[in-house]
């Protein structure tokens, strides 16, 4: 059956009912289409706001404080760094030929608008148009409960009790390399002695132990290891 596709999976967090009204869409055409840009983290806008002005250089682009890219005609190219409405999972680039040929009079009935004529790619849900900020919070957090996100600096800064400047200083290291220690004592990976490594992490344990006796310095070698990534002090 027709469907949208999401180019990059660590951008098909959108909210259910645009993904699903896209989907009716490419039912009724008969395609499928590609997302090529859904949810959109801070990190991702800001990779994304760098790409739009080095693609705009000739047609007098420029970047505001704000992270924000326009262009000398006053069109807006790239939202502010985590305003973007593809940052709060409401938007949706879809770059197929006969998805960016549809007007909004004809995608209407779907339920979907393009809020931008200069972006015929760019399509959210009529419904979610002139929404609150409060609101697109709230979206947001929504479909990003039990995502299966990593966790960023700030986030660990803000979970461990520190300052949450995304600086990865001394304090940031040394709080994480004593959360690292103690889960792996939570895991059953505090490893003691290097034949403790080696029989929980090789498959053939027996030809790991004879090089473990034999080999000068082995054991230091693989305990060295075994501190370093277990951020033991």
């Amino acid at each position: 059956m027709p469907s949208v596709k999401f180019k990059y999976q660590d951008e098909r967090f959108v909210y259910q009912k645009l993904i699903d009204q896209v989907n009716i869409l490419c039912v009724a055409k008969g395609k499928d289409c590609l997302c090529t840009s859904g949810y959109r983290s801070l990190e991702k806008q800001k990779i994304i706001n760098s790409q739009s002005l080095a693609q705009r250089k000739n047609q007098g682009g420029y970047q505001k404080a704000d992270g924000s890219v326009w262009t000398s005609d006053g069109k807006c190219w790239a939202a502010a760094y985590g305003k973007s409405n593809h940052c709060y999972c409401i938007a949706m680039d879809i770059t197929d030929s006969w998805f960016q040929a549809l007007t909004n009079a004809e995608i209407k009935k779907y339920g979907l608008v393009k809020p931008m004529s200069y972006e015929p790619w760019h399509v959210q849900l009529l419904e979610h148009q002139g929404i609150s900020l409060s609101q697109k919070e709230a979206i947001r957090n929504s479909v990003l409960k039990g995502a299966d996100k990593g966790m960023d600096v700030k986030e660990f800064q803000a979970m461990s009790g520190l300052k949450a400047d995304g600086i990865v200083g001394p304090a940031t290291k040394a709080k994480a390399k004593e959360m690292l220690q103690c889960c792996q004592e939570i895991l059953g990976n505090d490893f003691k002695t290097s034949e403790e490594v080696i029989r929980a992490c090789m498959s053939s344990p027996e030809d790991w132990l004879v090089l473990n006796k034999m080999v000068s310095h082995f054991k230091d070698y693989t305990m060295n290891i075994v501190k370093r990534m277990g951020g033991k002090l």
